[in-house]
């Protein structure tokens, strides 16, 4: 990796330290919320078996991890897609004027060759 003013330096550091603790507390909040739902479900449905709370956590990982291809390999696209048509007209106009920019570079790479 590249050093940069973003990767020396004791603030720097300190950042970089913020950053993986505030991912890390996201991960956990992920998986809390699937917890607290399937104990939801399980203290709804008034089980008494434990072997009931950890099938039900077996079951959902599988699920969950479908799910998440889906919304990373369709979902997201169509997304992305959406925010790009009807953003505003300012962040359209980013958008053309790097397109313009990539066409531009693209012209120039063949000239040069």
């Amino acid at each position: 990796m590249e050093e940069t003013e973003y990767t020396t330096g004791f603030k720097s550091l300190l950042i970089r330290i913020y950053f993986y603790i505030e991912q890390g507390l996201n991960v956990l909040n992920l998986f809390r919320n699937l917890f607290l739902g399937i104990f939801g479900v399980y203290i709804t449905l008034k089980l008494t078996n434990y072997s009931y709370l950890i099938l039900m956590v077996v079951i959902s990982m599988p699920i969950l991890a479908i799910l998440g291809y889906y919304s990373v390999h369709k979902i997201n696209k169509t997304k992305e897609w959406l925010n790009i048509k009807f953003s505003t007209h300012y962040a359209k106009k980013t958008f053309d004027y790097q397109e313009d920019m990539v066409k531009s570079l693209r012209q120039i790479n063949k000239k040069l060759k």
